[in-house]
């Protein structure tokens, strides 16, 4: 039993390194004339998993192409439609939604 839990102890962790990993966007492209970049401070990420549930919420907001968090950085990043109306406010809703704390908009 021993042997067994000590072989599959590596797997474990190698299972639980990649789960946590995203696609990335490439923003670059994303950056078409009349996208906005915002950039956005979030307090509370502390692990690589957390940041998930908060993209998956900040992509339902009406007018936002995608977002990307960084849970090392404790920042957001949001790409709007070209046509998309997003005031801060709904960011900061949804940021507190996630069980974060919103901070300050960077850019």
């Amino acid at each position: 039993m021993k042997s067994i839990i000590l072989g599959l102890a590596p797997a474990v962790i190698l299972i639980n390194l990649i789960g946590c990993a995203t696609t990335k966007p490439d923003f670059a492209n994303l950056s078409s004339e009349g996208s906005e970049i915002r950039i956005y401070q979030v307090f509370g990420m502390d692990c690589p998993g957390c940041h998930g549930g908060l993209e998956k919420l900040v992509n339902k907001i009406p007018g936002v192409r995608t977002s990307k968090a960084n849970w090392e950085k404790q920042q957001l990043l949001v790409v709007t439609h070209s046509n998309g109306e997003i005031n801060d406010e709904a960011i900061y809703n949804t940021i507190q939604q996630a069980n974060f704390t919103p901070g300050e908009r960077l850019k």
